[in-house]
C-alpha cells in the first residue's frame, strides 16, 4: 500500500514538472518570436552613443539618422566631436562664442537643428545688436543630468573659450542623480561621473545594465523577458516618486538636492573664475504650464496627484542660486502667457518648435545683457 502511494505521488510530481516545462517552452518560445527581428523599440531607433569615461556616454561623431514617433520626426546628425550641430567655425576676432548646456530640451528633442532655442535665440541676438557676430556651441545632450553637464562644460569650456554660458535646468534631473557616482579631484572637484547601471551596447544603444538581461541562464529569452519587466518595474517605481519632489515637507530627496546644490555651486564658481557671463534658466515641465499632461512626470493615475506645488521646485532652485550670488531665470509664467498648450508635444512632453521660439524670446534681455558685459 505504502509503495502504491509512493508511486502514485512520484506520478503527480513528474506530470506537474512536465507541464511546467512545457508551459515554459510554449513561453519561451513565444518570447522568441515577439522579440524576433520584427521586433522594433523606439530605443533602437537611437544607435548614437558611445562609452565616455568621463561622462558615461557621448553621442559619436560624424552621425546621420532619423527618430520618428507619432508626435514628430527629426533629422539627427553629429559633427566631429559629436554634437548634434555641423561642423564649428575657428574662433575668429569680432566673433562672441555662446555655450548653450543642458539635457534633451537643448539638444532639441522633437524638433530641427534651427528650431532649437539656441538657434533663435543667437538670431534674436543679432536683430537686435546689427553687426553682432556670434559662435553658437549647442552641448546638449539628452538624459544628461547636472553633474553631467558640468564636467561636459568644463571640457567645453576649454576647447571653444565662451564668452557667455547659457544654462538648461530641468528639475526632474535631480532624480536621475541617484544611481551617479562622482569623482572628484584632490581639491574637491568634479572630474568625471560614473553609473554602473548604465551601459552603450556594441550598436551603440544606451541599455541599463543587467546580467540577468545581458547573459541570461541558458541563453533564456523568458528569463530576459521577466529580468527585463522587474527591471523597467523598478525605474517607473523610481521615477514615479518624482511628484513627491512637488510636496511640500517631503524630505525623501533630500540628498539629491544637497548634491544638486553643491553641483550649482561649482558650476558658478568655475565660470567666475574664468570671466564667463552666465545665465542659468530653469526648463519647466509641461504641468507648470499648461496644467495638463501629468505622464509627462510618471504619473499614471487616472486623476491628477493631490497635496502638491507644482512651483515648488523652481522655488528651491531659485532659493539655491541665490545663496550663490546668481539669479536663475524663470520661464513658467511668462511661458503661460504665451499660449502654454501649444508649446509642449502632448504626449512626449518636451518643447515644440514655438516653444523654444518663446523660450528664446524670454531669454534674450538676459542673453544680450550678458553679451554687453563681455563687449566693453
Amino acid at each position: 500500500m505504502k509503495k502504491r502511494k509512493t508511486s502514485g505521488w512520484a506520478f503527480v510530481v513528474a506530470f506537474n514538472i512536465a507541464a511546467i516545462a512545457a508551459i515554459l517552452g510554449v513561453a519561451e518560445l513565444g518570447v522568441r518570436w515577439i522579440a524576433g527581428p520584427a521586433a522594433t523599440y523606439q530605443d533602437e531607433q537611437l544607435p548614437m552613443c558611445r562609452s565616455d569615461a568621463l561622462t558615461i556616454w557621448r553621442y559619436r561623431p560624424d552621425l546621420r539618422l532619423a527618430y520618428r514617433t507619432p508626435e514628430f520626426e527629426i533629422e539627427i546628425r553629429t559633427n566631429d566631436i559629436g554634437l548634434r550641430e555641423g561642423p564649428i567655425a575657428p574662433a575668429t576676432d569680432g566673433v562672441t562664442t555662446i555655450l548653450f548646456i543642458g539635457d534633451s530640451f537643448t539638444f532639441g528633442w522633437g524638433v530641427a537643428e534651427a528650431e532649437r532655442y539656441s538657434e533663435v535665440l543667437a538670431r534674436l541676438a543679432v536683430e537686435k545688436r546689427p553687426g553682432t557676430r556670434l559662435r553658437i556651441v549647442n552641448a546638449g545632450h539628452w538624459m544628461y543630468t547636472f553633474d553631467q553637464q558640468l564636467v561636459l562644460m568644463k571640457e567645453m569650456i576649454e576647447r571653444y573659450r565662451p564668452a557667455v554660458v547659457v544654462q538648461g535646468f530641468y528639475w526632474m534631473h535631480v532624480r536621475t542623480l541617484f544611481n551617479h557616482r562622482l569623482v572628484r579631484a584632490a581639491d574637491g572637484s568634479l572630474q568625471a561621473v560614473e553609473d554602473p547601471k548604465i551601459m552603450v551596447n556594441e550598436r551603440g544603444v544606451l541599455k541599463f545594465r543587467s546580467d540577468w538581461l545581458e547573459r541570461p541562464p541558458l541563453g533564456s529569452q523568458l528569463v530576459a523577458f521577466v529580468a527585463r519587466a522587474i527591471l523597467n518595474r523598478d525605474l517607473n517605481e523610481r521615477a514615479a516618486l518624482t511628484v513627491d519632489y512637488m510636496r511640500p515637507g517631503n524630505t525623501e530627496g533630500e540628498a539629491l538636492w544637497k548634491l544638486t546644490d553643491e553641483i550649482v555651486a561649482e558650476t558658478i564658481r568655475t565660470l567666475r573664475s574664468a570671466g564667463i557671463a552666465y545665465v542659468p534658466f530653469l526648463v519647466p515641465t509641461s504641468v507648470e504650464v499648461t496644467s495638463g499632461n501629468w505622464a509627462n512626470l510618471n504619473w499614471t493615475a487616472a486623476t491628477p496627484p493631490t497635496g502638491v506645488d507644482v512651483n515648488l521646485p523652481a522655488t528651491r532652485f531659485g532659493t539655491m542660486f541665490a545663496k550663490n550670488g546668481t539669479t536663475i531665470v524663470p520661464l513658467a509664467a511668462a511661458m503661460r502667457e504665451r499660449a502654454g498648450a501649444a508649446l509642449y508635444f502632448p504626449q512626449d512632453g518636451h518643447w515644440t518648435a514655438a516653444g523654444h521660439a518663446a523660450a528664446a524670446e524670454i531669454l534674450l534681455p538676459y542673453v544680450d545683457r550678458a553679451l554687453a558685459q563681455q563687449t566693453r
